[in-house]
């Protein structure tokens, strides 16, 4: 009997480890939605890498984070892997190795204006005697060009809170917002269902000016293997349809 019972305990530690080892720590900046709802451990990239993981056996729990401390956390080996800009070298900013997966979902900033300003931007110069207003540290995510116009612009502002963008526009404080396109739809639905957009403002048509290049997002891991699995998770939940769901559900609120 003692034999049996020894064996049993060591089959049962044999598999706490593998559930521990399918239990994973991904850090994601904090609040952006719809990408991001921390509050509500939700989101479109929360969804998207949650369900891909969980069809490859794995649970996550989210460290929602400002994106400064992205680089602590994976650096102090807090996290298993972090979700960023692909082309971010996360791993030589922290020297640790770490593995890219696939693209999760791509980001794409827009000059956002009212159509019937009829305002000529085919080009990031063209913002330059224009009262924009951009998302927080957009010179550092927009490239040099963009980041010179900005300082040659004494009507370019950025705030930290995207909300903010677009009662601003609407309310004809400033002609052009720069901002990711589902980003801004989801806070002009938000500030339109409780009220706090200008009502004189609802019906005029807006433009979205294409003078950024789209961004892609992946996850960052510190092991091959698990990108791997992620990987391959992320194909099936776009072959079944769960993928696109996910999207539409968010895009819909």
């Amino acid at each position: 009997m003692p034999l049996l019972i020894y064996a049993l305990l060591a089959v049962s530690l044999c598999f706490s480890s593998v559930t521990l080892a399918k239990e994973l720590r991904i850090a994601i900046g904090a609040a952006l939605p719809p990408y991001v709802l921390d509050h509500n451990n939700a989101g479109i990239e929360v969804d998207i890498i949650t369900e891909a993981l969980k069809v490859k056996g794995y649970t996550v729990s989210f460290h929602f984070v400002p994106n400064l401390r992205l680089l602590r956390r994976l650096k102090n080996r807090e996290v298993d892997g972090t979700v960023q800009n692909s082309i971010f070298d996360i791993g030589k900013a922290v020297n640790i190795k770490v593995y890219d997966s696939a693209t999760t979902i791509t980001y794409h900033n827009y000059a956002i204006a009212f159509r019937d300003k009829n305002l000529q931007i085919y080009a990031i110069k063209d913002l330059l005697n224009k009262r924009v207003l951009a998302f927080q540290n957009a010179t550092k995510y927009l490239g040099s060009v963009y980041a010179t116009m900005a300082k040659n612009n004494a009507d370019y502002r950025e705030h930290a809170k995207q909300s903010l963008q677009v009662k601003q526009l609407y309310a004809d404080r400033v002609d052009v917002i720069i901002s990711e396109k589902r980003i801004f739809n989801y806070w002009k639905q938000q500030a339109q269902s409780r009220g706090e957009l200008y009502r004189r403002n609802l019906n005029r048509e807006l433009q979205f000016h294409n003078i950024f290049a789209p961004s892609a997002r992946n996850v960052k891991f510190v092991d091959s293997q698990t990108r791997d699995d992620f990987n391959d998770g992320l194909r099936l939940i776009k072959g079944t349809g769960l993928y696109q769901t996910i999207i539409d559900k968010y895009e819909d609120m």
